[in-house]
């Protein structure tokens, strides 16, 4: 069966960035991966049966994006069988088998998954023993965010399970990617976007400058396009993570919105002047989209006046009604890119000042069945084995993971940004994190001008 809708609005959002890096996003590396730890017994034929309903449920995993037949658009095609590849390794500690399956998973990675060719998905299991393994997924990005590798794993062992154990219980059909594409494209959604477009127009008409500056200028776009991306990762104290969150609630305000006055902080701190133009990533979702297979992700632009007359806790109201509104006036990022040309040559066309997009990453519901006899748990690769992408084609992206810790994973290219001004951005995040925490009144002049080893001392 093959079915048409128009491109969502994020595939719009990546098929923009693709005019502007020399074609990445629809090359065949350009894809979303996660790995987990398999305990119980997993049989390979029951696996592979169940990586092939993944593919027929859900329609994201067979969708291609046409570009050669006039305006780009979406097509469903028919399933086909996962790739699934199969790997006995002969180690034995925790540490010997991740590093095993970070091995496996660079060598995955480095075979290409067109975005042309269905499914859109393939899998490596690792077997380190009888009721030991670790399951590989690729999907590539045209039709996978953060969420949706969530869901997949998710779905995945569900199907196995139902499989293992000769269940024919119907189950919930989910939401499909191109019926919402085609709810975005509605008289009603355009309707809500004429009327949101103004405030947008207004608040960022004029923006010359979205991001941070670079150590050096963006490389040409021939030399860009393919290049890898250098990795720096932190945890938060559980003890900083819990004093946001009560803070939060005593400044009337949310965990997230703390967050984003750190980084907003951090960023103004060293771009060295209180106005800073920040975007912010978003799941993109509705309550109809969480169980569905897709790229969902949207994001706004927020424009921040850190003024050095401020506190840390008046910083995080202006942050808090700023970003307030934006989500009061949502719509879709690739509109007001279009609405606004000089936004979008500031943010794709700069090469000395980078957006750095910032996004805070939710786990999933997991309905966990205490009768299985699999059980799944998310595995953190070393860097220095697997290569990282950015969810966005971007040269410096930062996304928080609170999911076993909290985990702050940033993302640049070595090219523009020395390590050194990365741990700088990330001292002061967590300098100013905790100055939000146990002592709010700290006057933000200080936060912004001072070093990040003054401001941790």
């Amino acid at each position: 069966m093959t079915a048409e809708a128009p491109l969502s609005y994020a595939q719009q959002l990546l098929a923009a960035f693709a005019v502007h890096d020399g074609g990445s996003v629809f090359g065949g590396g350009f894809v979303n991966w996660c790995a987990h730890e398999l305990t119980g017994p997993v049989e390979p034929e029951l696996l592979q049966e169940a990586l092939d309903e993944l593919v027929v449920r859900h329609g994201g995993l067979r969708t291609v994006v046409v570009r050669d037949e006039g305006f780009p658009f979406q097509r469903v095609v028919a399933p086909a069988p996962v790739p699934l590849r199969v790997h006995d390794a002969a180690v034995s500690t925790p540490d010997e088998r991740v590093r095993a399956t970070a091995r496996i998973t660079a060598e995955a990675l480095a075979r290409p998954l067109p975005p042309g060719q269905v499914p859109l998905i393939a899998a490596d299991l690792v077997r380190f023993g009888p009721d030991a393994s670790a399951l590989i997924l690729l999907i590539h990005r045209t039709v996978a965010d953060g969420w949706t590798m969530q869901v997949a794993i998710r779905d995945v062992v569900a199907a196995y399970e139902r499989r293992r154990r000769g269940s024919a219980d119907a189950v919930e059909p989910p939401p499909q990617y191109a019926d919402h594409a085609l709810t975005e494209s509605s008289p009603e959604r355009e309707k809500r976007i004429q009327e949101a477009l103004p405030y947008w127009r207004e608040q960022l008409s004029g923006v010359r400058r979205v991001g941070i500056p670079a150590d050096r200028p963006r490389p040409d776009a021939a030399v860009n396009t393919g290049r890898e991306k250098a990795l720096h990762t932190f945890e938060l104290p559980d003890a900083v993570v819990a004093g946001l969150r009560a803070r939060a609630r005593t400044l009337r305000t949310t965990e997230f919105t703390l967050l984003l006055t750190a980084y907003a902080v951090a960023l103004a701190g060293h771009a060295g002047q209180p106005r800073i133009a920040l975007p912010v990533l978003s799941a993109g979702r509705g309550a109809g989209d969480w169980d569905g297979i897709g790229f969902y992700l949207n994001g706004h632009v927020l424009r921040l006046s850190l003024s050095d007359a401020m506190t840390a806790a008046e910083a995080a109201a202006h942050v808090h009604q700023v970003n307030a509104e934006a989500l009061q006036h949502d719509v879709p990022l690739i509109r007001v890119l279009e609405e606004l040309p000089e936004l979008a040559e500031a943010a794709f066309d700069a090469r000395d000042i980078v957006p750095a997009p910032m996004q805070l990453c939710r786990p999933i519901p997991r309905a966990d069945d205490p009768a299985a006899a699999v059980r799944y748990r998310r595995l953190t690769l070393p860097p220095d084995v697997v290569r990282e992408t950015p969810v966005m084609p971007v040269d410096f992206l930062w996304v928080m993971e609170p999911y076993d810790s909290f985990v702050v994973r940033v993302t640049y290219d070595p090219a523009m940004f020395d390590a050194t001004s990365v741990e700088r951005i990330a001292r002061r995040f967590r300098a100013t994190a905790d100055r939000l925490v146990t002592s709010p009144n700290t006057p933000l002049a200080s936060l912004l001008a001072a070093t990040p080893e003054e401001v941790r001392g």
